[in-house]
């Protein structure tokens, strides 16, 4: 899930995305249907900041079956997943719109029923943060939802590298491996490293960098309600913090 800045680092990812994030993707999956089942999708289009490969995009699909969906994702490679997802998935296409641009750079509908940001906020660093969460109160229809999850950790400290995932597919194990670097007191680099086995030889190796700007809940609570929305739901487990616009008063 990526924002536009930095797109091109998710080329090496993409290939392993899928695999490394099923079982966040499986945790999320209640939490964040849980989160949109009061969406009016009468209001206007779902907007999916950062789709990536399209997991997010699919659980707001199964969530909300009657929403049209704008997926917006810079990264060709992740945006060539995502494509493919909804090339194998006829019932998908006429709903599902995907931009290929960065959630600054692009023209948002005027009225949307929810906007979904999972994996992104990060991305932006504390400069652009104000323009992102104007953009989105901006966009929504009064009464809708914004559903945004904090990244681990929130704040900027340094990780060892560690596995944190392994699976199988075929004949082959994978591995994920992660290690953040603070670079300063605001952001750091996180280095992923996927690896393929057979049994116990190594076949492929890949390596991104990504920079981030860790930000906490409270710091996004205070920084939405600058912008107009109000926090209404949290989910401490999975880090995902729902903000409603307010309601025009008549």
């Amino acid at each position: 899930m990526t924002d536009g800045s930095g797109a091109d680092s998710y080329a090496a990812a993409a290939e392993f995305y899928d695999l490394m994030a099923t079982p966040y993707v499986a945790q999320l999956d209640p939490i964040l249907s849980a989160m949109l089942a009061q969406t009016d999708t009468t209001a206007g289009p779902v907007v999916d900041i950062g789709a990536g490969t399209g997991l997010s995009t699919m659980l707001i699909a199964d969530a909300l079956p009657d929403a049209e969906i704008v997926a917006v994702e810079p990264a060709p490679a992740m945006r060539a997943v995502l494509v493919s997802r909804l090339a194998a998935r006829r019932d998908l296409r006429d709903r599902i719109t995907v931009l290929p641009t960065g959630f600054l750079d692009t023209e948002l509908p005027s009225r949307c029923a929810s906007v979904v940001a999972l994996g992104v906020i990060g991305h932006f660093d504390p400069r652009s943060r104000p323009r992102v969460w104007t953009t989105i109160a901006g966009a929504l229809a009064p009464g809708a939802d914004a559903v945004v999850e904090v990244q681990r950790p929130g704040r900027v400290t340094a990780d060892p590298e560690r596995r944190y995932t392994r699976t199988r597919a075929g004949a082959l194990q994978y591995e994920g491996w992660s290690r953040a670097d603070p670079v300063d007191d605001e952001s750091l680099v996180w280095r992923m490293t996927y690896r393929s086995y057979r049994d116990d030889r190594l076949l492929q190796e890949a390596i991104t960098e990504h920079r981030v700007w860790p930000v906490g809940a409270d710091r996004l609570d205070a920084e939405a309600r600058a912008a107009g929305l109000r926090l209404a739901a949290t989910d401490a487990g999975t880090g995902l913090l729902r903000f409603t616009k307010q309601e025009l008063r008549r």
